[in-house]
């Protein structure tokens, strides 16, 4: 049972080292063409599906099936040589524009600046005139016997239009206006933090803290994978844990198990590498 989840195979480096490794728009290695051919990958959706994959981050990629066609005993090795081409596309200048395009998607939205009391008062107005002068033009235009269904809506409009002009009116006093200012500089407080955040997260010109996150991400989810768990068919086929608590792992964690043990570390062993690296 084991050996059939084996050839399942699945990379379960992050997935910056799930796919191909590209510099510069080229590929480095023959190896991984022939992975790209097998993945049946193009460069460009191999170039997406690896920045998706750290910028996310995601650990699933296009096409698993087709990684059957990879060789158990050369899994590992693959693990490594993958995972060095993808770093050098990290330091590519195609990925530094990813990055930049997909920071500034994350960067907060100022709060709107709201309008003055006096701003309103005069919107309100306007548009309670024009909301009355279509109701009387409609009851206008209507037949004699159904003219009297607009009487009671043009009345309510006239009154809310008498109201704004009313000095009683406690919605647009300078009190009001005080309590939206009010509102509003706290809103401006959020966003700066908010805006710093960002900044710290995603940092200009430098995408090694979202790297470092996704890699972090990836060490924590594959801390714990059970690679002695036993595994059943059930009565539709399904291939299931045993113990029904590794049913509700998530994929990575089960695409780990798949994988087994020594493409597992091999994998954990070069995302450990790489994050000391960008330490």
């Amino acid at each position: 049972m084991k050996e059939n989840y084996m050839k399942k195979f699945l990379w379960v480096l992050p997935a910056a080292v799930l796919l191909a490794g590209f510099y510069n728009g080229h590929l480095l290695d023959e190896r991984v063409q022939f992975l790209l051919k097998t993945l049946k990958l193009s460069e460009n959706e191999a170039k997406q599906t690896i920045f998706s994959g750290i910028s996310y981050p995601s650990f699933d990629f296009p096409h698993v099936r087709e990684l059957k066609g990879i060789a158990l005993n050369d899994r590992t090795s693959q693990v490594d040589v993958i995972g060095k081409y993808v770093k050098e596309f990290t330091k590519s200048d195609d990925f530094k524009k990813r990055y930049t395009e997909y920071r500034e998607t994350k960067k907060p939205s100022p709060p709107e600046k709201p309008k003055t009391m006096e701003e309103t008062k005069k919107a309100d107005k306007e548009n309670l005139k024009n909301s009355l002068e279509e109701m009387k033009n409609s009851r206008a235009s209507a037949p004699a016997d159904q003219k009297s269904y607009f009487d009671d809506s043009i009345k309510y409009l006239e009154e809310q239009l008498k109201s704004i002009d009313d000095p009683n009116n406690p919605m647009y006093t300078a009190e009001m206006d005080s309590y939206i200012q009010q509102g509003y500089q706290q809103q401006l407080e959020q966003h700066n933090k908010d805006l710093a955040e960002w900044e710290t997260k995603y940092p200009a010109n430098n995408p090694n803290v979202m790297i470092k996150n996704c890699l972090k991400e990836f060490l924590d989810k594959t801390n714990n994978v059970d690679f002695n768990a036993k595994t059943a068919i059930d009565d539709k086929g399904r291939t299931l844990f045993v113990k029904q608590d590794y049913e509700g792992k998530d994929n990575l964690w089960k695409l780990c198990f798949r994988a087994g043990k020594e493409t597992t570390e091999s994998a954990r062993k070069f995302a450990q590498s790489w994050l000391g690296e960008l330490k």
